[in-house]
C-alpha cells in the first residue's frame, strides 16, 4: 500500500470512526434513559444483550452511585474538628482535605451524621441522597465479542443500519 492510499484509508477510519463515536454516545445516552425508566417502572437494574438469534453478547447493568457525606457548614464542621481532632485543622482554620476524605470514608450515610466512635451528632455535616445512575457497565458475556464480530462478517449485523451517516436512511 503507497502513502497515497494509506492516506485515503486514514482519512475515511476518521469519519468512520467520529460517526461511530457520535452513534454511540447517542445510543448509550438512549440505552441509560431506557434503563432508567425500566428501573422506575419494572425494578429493573441489569439486562442481557443478545444478537437476534437471540445469543448473549452482553450484560448492561445500572451502576448505582452511593449517597455521601458532604459539608453542608463550613464553619460548623470545621470548629467540632478543632475541639475533637485538633491535629486535623490547619492553621488557617479549614479541615486538611486528607483527613476529611479519610474521615468522612469511615461515617454512614445517615442524617443526621455522627461520630462512629462516640455518636455524638457532628455539626456542619449531612448526607446527600444519590443522584439518579449517570451510568451502567457493559460486560460482553464470553464469546460476545466474537460473536458480533461474526454477526458483523456474515451481514446478519447490517452496518448501514446502525449506522446512517449523516443521519439519512439506507
Amino acid at each position: 500500500m503507497n502513502l497515497r492510499d494509506r492516506a485515503t484509508r486514514v482519512v475515511v477510519l476518521r469519519v468512520l470512526r467520529d460517526a461511530v463515536e457520535a452513534e454511540y454516545r447517542a445510543e448509550r445516552r438512549a440505552v441509560l434513559d431506557g434503563l432508567r425508566a425500566a428501573r422506575a417502572e419494572l425494578a429493573l437494574k441489569s439486562m442481557r444483550v443478545t444478537l437476534p438469534d437471540d445469543i448473549p453478547i452482553a450484560t448492561l447493568t445500572l451502576i448505582d452511585p452511593q449517597p455521601t457525606v458532604v459539608v453542608a457548614d463550613e464553619d460548623a464542621f470545621t470548629a467540632w474538628v478543632a475541639v475533637n481532632h485538633p491535629g486535623e485543622v490547619e492553621t488557617l482554620v479549614r479541615v486538611r482535605p486528607a483527613w476529611r476524605r479519610e474521615f468522612f470514608g469511615r461515617l454512614a450515610c445517615f442524617d443526621p451524621v455522627a461520630d462512629p466512635h462516640t455518636g455524638e451528632v457532628i455539626p456542619g455535616l449531612a448526607v446527600e441522597p444519590a443522584s439518579e445512575p449517570r451510568s451502567f457497565s457493559l460486560r460482553p458475556v464470553p464469546g460476545g465479542v466474537e460473536r458480533v464480530a461474526r454477526a458483523w462478517h456474515t451481514g446478519e449485523i447490517d452496518l448501514r443500519w446502525l449506522l446512517a451517516l449523516g443521519g439519512g436512511e439506507t
